[in-house]
C-alpha cells in the first residue's frame, strides 16, 4: 500500500472480491473434510512456521482478509486477520485487527455517534483467537467519506478509527 500500485490493487481485489469458485473436485476415494475444518496451511516463505494462507470450507483465507467471527450468541465480530501460527499443540492461530460495529462502541459522555446500519469502525484492538472461531470471510469497503459503495454491492463500509483508549471515532 503506501502508495504502491500493486498494494493499492491488491486492497481493491481483498475487500471487493466475488465469492471463490468451488473447491477443485477431490478424488472419489478422499473423504472430504467435516464442515468447518480448516485444512492445508501453506507455509510462508518469510516465516517457515507461519503459513501465509488456510482453507476453510473450501474458501483460501490469507492474510489481510477480512472475517467474521464466533461470539456466542451476539452477532458476530469483525476482524482483519494480521497473521496466522501454528501453536505448541498444532492449533492455528490467527492475530486480528478488530473493527466495531456501531452498537459496540461505547462514547464518551456527550459524543453521538451517526453510523450507517452497515457501517464498522477499525480500530487497533489486537487479540490472537484460535482460527476454529472463524465463521467466513466477509467484505468490507475502506472508504474516504463522502464515498458510497457502488449500487449491487453487500459490504461494509469503514470510514473511521474507533480510539478505544479515548472512546472517539475519528475519520479516516
Amino acid at each position: 500500500m503506501h502508495g504502491r500500485v500493486e498494494g493499492e490493487e491488491r486492497k481493491r481485489l481483498r475487500h471487493m472480491w466475488p465469492a471463490p469458485a468451488p473447491a477443485t473436485a477431490a478424488p472419489a476415494a478422499a473423504i472430504p473434510p467435516p464442515p468447518g475444518a480448516i485444512i492445508n496451511p501453506s507455509p510462508s516463505n518469510s516465516h517457515p512456521s507461519a503459513p501465509d494462507s488456510f482453507l476453510k470450507d473450501g474458501r483460501e483465507i490469507r492474510v489481510g482478509d477480512c472475517a467474521l467471527f464466533q461470539a456466542g450468541n451476539a452477532p458476530p465480530f469483525i476482524g482483519i486477520i494480521r497473521w496466522f501460527r501454528s501453536s505448541e499443540e498444532d492449533y492455528l492461530k490467527l492475530c486480528v485487527n478488530w473493527l466495531y460495529r456501531p452498537a459496540d462502541i461505547k462514547l464518551a459522555k456527550g459524543i453521538t455517534l451517526d453510523a450507517a446500519p452497515n457501517e464498522v469502525f477499525y480500530s487497533f484492538h489486537k487479540d490472537v483467537v484460535s482460527a476454529a472461531s472463524l465463521l467466513h470471510p466477509c467484505k468490507v469497503a475502506f472508504l474516504r467519506k463522502g464515498v458510497e459503495l457502488p449500487p449491487g454491492i453487500s459490504s461494509f463500509v469503514c470510514r473511521r478509527v474507533y480510539d478505544i483508549e479515548n472512546k472517539n471515532g475519528r475519520k479516516k
